[in-house]
């Protein structure tokens, strides 16, 4: 294993695999939403704890944030310390765990403070980010052993504190990873780029340049990387709209809008951007939406159709959705009492944890199969007695 900077390169057998499994993911589904119905009992019997030692006993110290493989293989997780590779109570250590054999493997290079695991569709490639005062987003390349930091030129000193980055996406096909950049110059305006990585020829794409936004409220990227999705604000202005940006024509498209058009008057928050960029699920706090939402400056989530313009408003008011699927058909929600994975073609949903649990952007398996979820709730599964938080995956 050895860390690089600038660009990572799967091979081209790679490329052509993942590239099949984003076909699939990416078939269109309609999103239409009903009526919700009750939502069913979790059967205890489909969730099974997933963190724990190699030998398979329960941690000491809380494990959280968690994400999965599109195929529902491979679990990414943080564990708190002190452990080997993360001395510290304030580190944390990732984890990747093989959900059919049960072999876990520690990701190396992570320092005092690591988190943000995002796996690529079949579970290969792992980005995340670490540092000792400051993050860095790198990707690990399980198969080889690869540690590359994401970073568009040379690097900052791991000392320089001014400078920061974070990992967003990366694409189902395994060949692009979105990431930002961000430098802090004492006295001066913060400078942050949005910019995508070709992984294929070590290339970087500026999605969203300097000046444009000060920090993204979430980004996501479709299958093929054609299609990004961001929310951005600024500090002097605020909040400016969560938009769609084709790479291909330049165009850009803002998602939180009415249906005729009238941007909302609030901020959002993106979940999801589907893999055929066509679909895009996300929080809002605005209040002219849709006639079902909220006044009062309260979140709620929503499903827009690109194509066909449609906007819906689902779930419960106050409540956001946390996580989707690579269709954005299947949606984690928080609602009141429980954390809930629901069907928007269907409108049918069901309680997969309690109301405390907290499910990561990368939480849910392709067509809602499987979900990974934190809870330090102790009746989960049997013999749960450490009193911390672990995670946990239930089949759905």
């Amino acid at each position: 294993m050895g860390e690089k900077h600038g660009s990572a390169r799967p091979s081209g057998s790679l490329l052509r695999r993942t590239a099949a499994t984003a076909a699939t993911a990416a078939l269109a589904v309609v999103v239409s939403l009903t009526a919700v119905p009750a939502a069913s009992a979790a059967d205890h019997d489909a969730v099974r704890r997933v963190s724990g030692e190699a030998d398979g006993t329960q941690l000491t110290t809380a494990s959280r944030g968690a994400s999965l493989s599109a195929d529902g293989r491979y679990a990414a997780y943080g564990v708190k310390g002190p452990r080997d590779g993360c001395p510290l109570s304030v580190s944390t250590c990732l984890f990747v765990k093989d959900l059919r054999t049960g072999r876990q493997t520690q990701v190396p290079g992570t320092k005092r403070l690591a988190g943000n695991p995002v796996l690529s569709a079949d579970g290969r490639l792992l980005a995340f980010i670490t540092g000792d005062g400051s993050s860095r987003p790198y990707l690990y390349d399980r198969a080889t052993g690869d540690l590359t930091l994401l970073w568009p030129g040379p690097p900052p000193s791991a000392s320089d504190f001014a400078y920061d980055g974070e990992v967003k996406a990366i694409s189902a096909d395994g060949r692009q990873v979105l990431y930002t950049v961000t430098y802090r110059p004492p006295g001066q305006p913060t400078q942050t780029r949005l910019l995508e990585r070709d992984l294929a020829t070590g290339t970087d794409t500026v999605v969203v340049p300097v000046g444009t936004a000060d920090f993204f409220s979430g980004a996501g990227l479709s299958a093929d990387g054609r299609y990004v999705a961001y929310g951005q604000y600024k500090e002097s202005s605020g909040y400016q709209g969560l938009f769609v940006k084709d790479l291909r024509t330049g165009a850009v498209r803002r998602v939180d809008t009415a249906r005729d058009g009238t941007p909302g008057d609030a901020d959002s928050g993106l979940v999801r951007l589907s893999d055929d960029g066509r679909r895009v699920v996300f929080n809002s706090r605005s209040s002219n939406l849709t006639p079902e939402s909220p006044t009062g400056y309260q979140w709620h989530p929503y499903a827009r159709d690109l194509r066909t313009g449609r906007i819906e408003a689902f779930g419960s008011a106050g409540r956001t959705a946390s996580a989707a699927d690579g269709s954005a058909r299947h949606v984690v929600l928080q609602e009141p009492g429980a954390l809930v994975l629901r069907d928007l073609r269907t409108g049918r949903q069901r309680t997969i944890a309690p109301e405390t649990a907290e499910a990561t952007l990368g939480a849910v398996a392709r067509h809602g199969r499987e979900v990974v979820f934190a809870s330090s709730a102790p009746d989960l599964v049997p013999d749960d007695t450490n009193g911390v938080s672990d995670v946990f995956l239930v089949h759905t």
